[in-house]
């Protein structure tokens, strides 16, 4: 049971309450690209976390059942409080060392790529994370943590990380000393020289105190990384920082260097490629370049996108294998189809249209097996298209221009 999945509508609800606080207060922290590529980067991660949670829990359920040196009562209460706090000690050296080193630092960036900070921002989740996080939760199992409990408390952890992605929330009081709050969590997102790497705790402050990366808030934040991946494609952000990491490699004249360079602090770069730039911090939040007039269409395609990896989850265990690999398939084409467009990106034209006729046709064969979702699902296809068609063939509509 994935308790943080099992959260989503309750994310949902709480992301529209924000939104509707915004509208009364005043204050926006939303843009639609952004959040929408927020969104869809935690899809690809659903999609990616039943084989990688795999690594976590063959592993984890061999330790518990051959080296386990514990018997834990999962009847006391506060041995399930003392997991939660050795649950969260486990992931504040995971999160640590996501930030400290440059293969890890790939997996866990995408998380930090938000030039926003909202609600929105909590879900937009490294895919590949858990496939190199999982090694820092064993010592969970040699302790004797049965992995029921570990995966519930391991679920609680994360879900308690949501409400804390808000700029809505002041500093708490007495709280900020023990738990983490908005505040120190905006901290954590914070690309300012003074912010960097800190703030490394999901639930308690206390960790970060004990072990020197302990900062409050007492400037404006500036959001985002160091090195802007400058796209809303959920699945190019995932391998932004990797592609730096590759393009040393190969740059690198030393065979040591390109082999340690991914082991090495984040950040480090053999010393003879060094002089060749990284993307910087520009003075303004990246845009992407997509007409005002497919503002509409595109929140249309993103709510869509949403049913479907929706269905998805509910296909899983009732579905046949290719239906179940067609609607994942689907499911990736439209977040990056989607994310492309919102970049203004030449060739999303042709995309949009082989990802609108493929979920037309794939739709038509369920509902010619007699399922009427499927029947529904083709008409809104074929819905969007003739849409799509429309402001195509308006073209001065279609020029890119920045969108805010």
């Amino acid at each position: 049971m994935n308790v943080a999945v099992l959260a989503f509508p309750l994310y949902v609800l709480l992301i529209l309450l924000e939104l509707a606080y915004e509208r009364y207060s005043g204050r926006h922290t939303y843009r639609l690209a952004d959040a929408s590529t927020s969104m869809h980067t935690a899809l690809l991660r659903v999609l990616l976390e039943a084989p990688l949670r795999l690594l976590l829990i063959v592993p984890y359920a061999w330790l518990y059942e051959h080296a386990r040196w514990l018997e834990w009562d999962s009847h006391s209460p506060w041995q399930w409080l003392l997991g939660f706090i050795l649950v969260d000690f486990c992931f504040y050296w995971s999160h640590r060392s996501m930030h400290g080193y440059n293969l890890l630092w790939g997996a866990h960036q995408p998380h930090h790529s938000s030039e926003d900070f909202n609600l929105s921002t909590a879900l937009r989740k490294g895919a590949f994370q858990t496939g190199f996080d999982w090694p820092f939760y064993l010592p969970l199992a040699l302790l004797g943590m049965p992995l029921p409990m570990f995966l519930l408390l391991l679920g609680c952890q994360l879900t308690y990380q949501f409400w804390i992605h808000s700029q809505h929330i002041g500093k708490l009081g007495w709280l900020e000393q023990v738990l983490i709050t908005p505040s120190l969590h905006r901290v954590h997102h914070g690309q300012n020289d003074c912010y960097i790497d800190k703030n490394h705790g999901g639930v308690f402050i206390i960790w970060d105190r004990l072990f020197g990366t302990y900062a409050q808030e007492h400037e404006p934040v500036r959001y985002g990384v160091t090195t802007p991946v400058n796209s809303f494609d959920p699945l190019r952000l995932q391998f932004s920082w990797w592609r730096l990491l590759w393009a040393d490699a190969c740059a690198t004249r030393r065979w040591w260097d390109k082999l340690r360079l991914w082991w090495m602090p984040t950040g480090w770069r053999p010393q003879d490629v060094r002089q060749q730039p990284w993307p910087s911090m520009p003075e303004h939040k990246y845009q992407g370049r997509y007409a005002p007039q497919l503002q509409a269409y595109a929140a249309v395609q993103m709510l869509l996108i949403n049913g479907l990896a929706l269905l998805f989850l509910f296909s899983l265990k009732q579905a046949a294998a290719w239906q179940v690999l067609m609607l994942a398939g689907l499911t990736l084409l439209g977040c990056v189809s989607l994310g492309r467009l919102f970049d203004g990106a030449r060739y999303v034209w042709q995309l949009e249209s082989l990802r609108l006729l493929l979920l037309t046709l794939a739709a038509l064969s369920w509902g010619l097996q007699g399922q009427v979702l499927g029947l529904v699902l083709a008409g809104l296809a074929v819905a969007n298209w003739g849409w799509f068609v429309w402001l195509y063939g308006r073209g001065s509509a279609l020029s890119a221009s920045p969108l805010s």
